[in-house]
């Protein structure tokens, strides 16, 4: 008998785990909600007014990136370093689009914020590049733009469709979904999640017309 109540305990155990874990999830989930609404949601919805994409993706994607927070602080990926200083030595011949002319005359104190995803959606530092404007541009005050028109440029096709699935998973991977349909992002709730922010905004933005009616 007594490895039944042993079994009883350790199942009650777990069920506080998980019911303590899902009360801290929710409260991150509101408090990540109220920051993206107080830091981004005007400039969100004037850039996606002005061009014509969903603003409930980008606040969702907010969220999901940086928890809404201002400033968005920054991840620095070694990973991605090495592989621009390899291309800029010469000791590879390209990184993605990236080829040792175009990296040679870059000091490793660039590689680095390169190397080094910023803003609301965290955007690589090295995307600077084929968007023509600076690392300070892409990450100074006007994040959010460039960070826009950098989804646009990359996966905007997905978001006219209003396949929001690939488009998270690109802006989260870099690839489309694989054919089995199963995510390769890091959290593999990545896109859930995402998803349920997007009809979160949505439900809010039909409560805010009828208001106004």
């Amino acid at each position: 008998m007594r490895w039944i109540y042993n079994l009883f305990f350790w199942i009650f155990f777990f069920l506080v785990l998980y019911w303590l874990y899902q009360i801290t999830f929710e409260e991150k989930k509101l408090g990540a909600w109220d920051k993206m609404k107080a830091n981004y949601e005007k400039e969100i919805d004037k850039i996606c007014t002005e061009t014509n994409l969903p603003a409930h993706y980008f606040k969702s994607l907010c969220i999901l990136e940086s928890g809404g927070e201002f400033p968005a602080g920054n991840r620095y990926e070694p990973h991605v370093f090495k592989r621009l200083k390899e291309v800029r030595d010469g000791k590879s011949k390209r990184y993605g689009r990236f080829t040792t002319k175009q990296l040679k005359i870059l000091t490793e104190t660039t590689l680095k914020k390169m190397a080094t995803s910023w803003g609301p959606f965290q955007i690589m530092g090295y995307h600077c590049i084929p968007l023509g404007i600076t690392l300070d541009e892409l990450t100074g005050k006007d994040a959010v733009k460039f960070g826009i028109i950098w989804a646009k440029k990359n996966y905007g096709q997905y978001l006219e469709d209003r396949d929001f699935r690939q488009a998270f998973h690109i802006h989260n991977t870099g690839q489309t979904l694989p054919a089995n349909g199963i995510p390769i992002t890091f959290d593999r709730f990545y896109i859930d999640k995402g998803l349920e922010f997007m009809e979160k905004a949505k439900l809010e933005k039909r409560k805010f017309r009828l208001f106004k009616k």
